[in-house]
């Protein structure tokens, strides 16, 4: 608190000193100068200076693989943006195959792809676990309360994406519509982040390792299901993209009528397609790593070696 007061003192009598010059040129067209931003101006080339020549200790990456297994799975994020090493170590396969070793547990209901026998790839190891730990670490009531990327989304948080794909399919008592839709907006944000990458993978020289670990088709993917009592035909909407979302209740008040509108401009305001869903009892948005997200995994076989190919 101290050294904070005496800060201030300094500053205030460097602004009386710089007052007491007379400035007798014009500065763009005015005769007085704001000498409490050149003071601001100065601190900050001071911080700026102090930040540049002082550089901190560079832990060998061994230590950061150490660290990272005993990281938890809602703390890898705050992990990877301590420096470049703690970055690089949560982009490989050795610390996704660790995380995925911790957590696992032998749930009947689990995906195959996500089984041991199928997570022997870097092939997106990284969005697999990522699923796989909502199976088995964030399932629990407690955890899901208490992290806010679980909560439900509305469905006007999907305004401004493109509907890459659409079906339907027959329940027992229920229609179910699905809508893939993907944020296009971004597209900006994933060239910042391939930039990084480039930096961070030219400095440990393990490009093709990294790309392939965080490959993910689904990326920047939601899911909009919506649960209906009858079955409605519906324009086709793909590669549209949703402009508006519109729930109200339907002319008997008993359920609710959904609209959807699309058009194939960004910026447009006017629809070119209108899907409306009557007799809606559910509406859901389902993120990439939810366990309800429907993925189209391939499972991949991989052979395993037979005694006489140890003997050859």
């Amino acid at each position: 608190m101290a050294r904070s007061d005496k800060k201030h003192r300094n500053k205030a009598r460097f602004i009386k000193k710089y007052d007491d010059f007379t400035v007798t040129g014009k500065t763009n067209g005015s005769e007085c100068v704001n000498s409490s931003r050149i003071v601001d101006k100065l601190d900050k080339t001071h911080i700026n200076n102090l930040s540049s020549s002082e550089s901190g200790i560079d832990y060998p990456l061994d230590l950061w693989y150490l660290i990272s297994e005993h990281i938890k799975p809602e703390d890898v994020g705050k992990f990877s943006v301590i420096c470049k090493s703690s970055y690089y170590v949560t982009r490989t396969g050795k610390f996704w195959f660790h995380l995925y070793k911790r957590y696992y547990k032998p749930l009947p209901y689990l995906p195959e792809r996500l089984r041991p026998e199928c997570m022997v790839l870097l092939h997106g190891i990284r969005a697999c676990v990522i699923r796989t730990l909502h199976f088995t670490y964030f399932s629990s009531l407690e955890k899901v309360n208490k992290n806010p990327y679980l909560e439900q989304k509305e469905p006007h948080s999907l305004v401004k994406r493109r509907c890459c794909l659409m079906w339907h399919k027959k329940g027992e008592n229920h229609w179910f519509y699905y809508f893939k839709l993907k944020d296009i907006s971004s597209n900006v944000n994933n060239t910042k982040n391939n930039c990084i990458s480039n930096i961070i993978n030219e400095e440990f020289h393990e490009n093709n390792m990294l790309e392939e670990v965080a490959i993910n088709p689904e990326n920047n993917c939601r899911i909009l299901r919506v649960t209906c009592l009858n079955y409605g035909m519906i324009p086709l909407v793909n590669s549209l993209i949703l402009q508006s979302v519109k729930m109200d209740l339907s002319p008997g008040f008993k359920h609710h009528r959904l609209h959807l509108n699309f058009s194939s401009n960004y910026s447009s305001k006017v629809p070119t397609h209108v899907v409306i869903l009557s007799g809606v009892v559910d509406c859901k948005v389902i993120d990439w790593w939810h366990p309800c997200y429907p993925h189209h995994d391939r499972v991949i076989d991989i052979p395993l070696p037979t005694v006489e190919s140890w003997d050859s």
